[in-house]
């Protein structure tokens, strides 16, 4: 009788490292992903205040542009709310009667270019002016008064140009009653030169700091490699990729992206606060209701996602001019 074989006593013979079954493939690589996240956590957490002083600024570097863009956006709103409160002061010509100074405002207002109308009679406009200034009775003493018969013209919704409101003023000019129309506009023109030079300066700005950031980040990547270089070529030695050495050092900039992206949300919040107050006090003395708007929580994100990807290819740049260049020997 043949002797009966075991199956246990069958070994397969040595065909070399084996991919493990206990974890699936994709498994494995994401569980990596995580352990070199938590190594590089906790590896930030032994020097904190290293790490709290490169956030911090990569932080000023990202907060600087972000403060720019606040102020570019306050200044549109600022803009698109005065100019739909533009509005033309038409000063009568002497000769024009109060009644046909007010039927003048009425005519006008039945314009389709023109939303409302206000006639100012000259002796109500001398009483306010007195009231105003305190002048008492000092005014009593002219002979007659300086002031001439007015009509506020408040434009149409739709004349929301400057050169509409302008075309609309040269034509009420030419109206007989009328002796000349007033509309300050040169400070709403210096806003729009100012926005528009805001806009370019963010725009270089952020570019600028961007590269900045980016050289920061290299540099300290760069340093981080050097004192690891031993544990490189050790990795390097027992079979470790270029990817998985570069792993720990890509985590470590996207942490100080992330990092300097949340320090610049604070610091800007910090500056919208002790700004709002003094503002708002500004914009009450003018009576506009004026709100300094701040940052939105799709800003935040979009900060915190920039954040991030500037300390990723800051990082990438750096491992991959730095770690081809550690070899064993």
């Amino acid at each position: 009788m043949a002797p009966t074989t075991s199956k246990r006593a069958v070994k397969k013979p040595n065909s070399g490292a084996q991919l493990s079954d206990d974890k699936p493939l994709f498994g494995g690589y994401i569980s990596n992903h995580i352990k070199t996240l938590k190594q590089t956590l906790h590896e930030q957490k032994r020097r904190p205040l290293a790490a709290f002083f490169t956030c911090s600024v990569i932080g000023i570097a990202i907060a600087l542009p972000t403060l720019l863009a606040l102020l570019l956006i306050n200044i549109y709103q600022a803009d698109l709310e005065w100019d739909g409160s533009s509005q033309i002061t038409l000063f009568l010509t002497e000769k024009t009667a109060t009644l046909e100074a007010a039927e003048l405002a009425n005519e006008l207002q039945e314009r389709g270019s023109i939303s409302a109308t206000k006639f100012i009679d000259k002796d109500k406009a001398l009483a306010e002016f007195s009231a105003l200034f305190e002048l008492g009775d000092t005014l009593k003493h002219l002979e007659e008064n300086p002031l001439p018969h007015s009509i506020i013209v408040t434009p149409a919704p739709q004349l929301d140009q400057l050169e509409k409101i302008n075309r609309l003023k040269d034509s009420l000019v030419g109206l007989e009653q009328v002796e000349n129309a007033q509309l300050d506009v040169v400070w709403v023109e210096r806003l729009h030169s100012i926005s528009t030079f805001l806009e370019r300066s963010t725009w270089v700005l952020g570019i600028m700091l961007s590269f900045a950031v980016l050289l920061i980040l290299g540099n300290t990547i760069r340093l981080a490699i050097e004192n690891r270089k031993d544990e490189i070529v050790v990795l390097k030695l027992v079979g470790g990729t270029n990817a998985f050495v570069c792993r720990p050092f890509i985590y470590m900039g996207i942490f100080f992206g992330f990092g300097g992206a949340l320090f610049a949300l604070v610091l800007c919040t910090l500056v919208i606060a002790m700004l709002e107050a003094p503002l708002l006090e500004l914009a009450q003395s003018y009576q506009s209701q004026f709100n300094l708007m701040g940052l939105s929580v799709e800003s935040s994100l979009l900060i915190l996602t920039l954040g991030s990807l500037l300390g990723w290819l800051g990082a990438w740049f750096a491992v991959r001019r730095h770690i081809d260049e550690i070899e064993p020997r």
